[in-house]
């Protein structure tokens, strides 16, 4: 997995742990996160440096043998191109060691803040599930209003009827059927072959 990868890993982990959790368990999850982000970015210079030392040894290698090229009596620079290219390769070998290593030690300890984040979302989860189950369901009872026309019509309620439909037909509102008839929910109240009252003003 790639250096870009592991650090878009590790700032969506912060976006997720930034959230508002339901239980204050996940602060210590977001501080490691967030040590572990600049770990990360830390590391990320560190790599960048050692990437720019690297080029200005290429830089400094291509010099050297541009001056050999010309020089006819330029052993001593031959020498020193030649030890030039071992410290090149040695170097290399150091960056890509780290650099495996450092990758390696990253993808433990995110592992890690992941299987410790998913078991307190898990622990928090539960208490919430739990505190939930445990409140008493009340029920608010609804309240009919008398405020409606007592002058109207009858109706027997057809296939395909609605509330509003009935309301606009006989030119009422949804309001007074409701209260007139005691509707509490009008897709299971209202049913084919009910007769209601429709208040209509006089």
């Amino acid at each position: 997995m790639t250096k870009p990868l592991f650090l878009g890993l590790l700032l969506s982990m912060s976006a997720l742990c930034m959230k508002p959790a339901a239980n204050a368990q996940a602060d210590p999850v977001r501080v490691a996160v967030a040590n572990l982000t600049q770990d990360v970015n830390a590391l990320a210079q560190e790599l960048k440096a050692l990437r720019l030392e690297v080029e200005q040894v290429r830089r400094e290698n291509t010099q050297l043998r541009a001056q050999v090229a010309s020089d006819n009596s330029g052993r001593n620079l031959q020498n020193q191109l030649s030890s030039l290219s071992s410290a090149v390769e040695g170097l290399r070998r150091e960056y890509r060691a780290a650099d495996a290593s450092q990758r390696e030690e990253i993808i433990n300890e995110v592992s890690r803040q992941i299987d410790g984040l998913g078991k307190q979302t898990e622990q928090a989860l539960r208490a919430v599930a739990n505190a939930v189950d445990a409140q008493p369901n009340i029920s608010t009872p609804i309240r009919f209003s008398e405020d409606y026309p007592k002058s109207g019509i009858t109706y027997t309620v057809r296939s395909g009827d609605t509330l509003s439909g009935i309301a606009r037909a006989h030119g009422s509102t949804i309001k007074h059927i409701q209260n007139a008839n005691k509707i509490v929910n009008p897709a299971k109240d209202l049913m084919v072959g009910q007769t209601i009252f429709i208040p209509i003003k006089e």
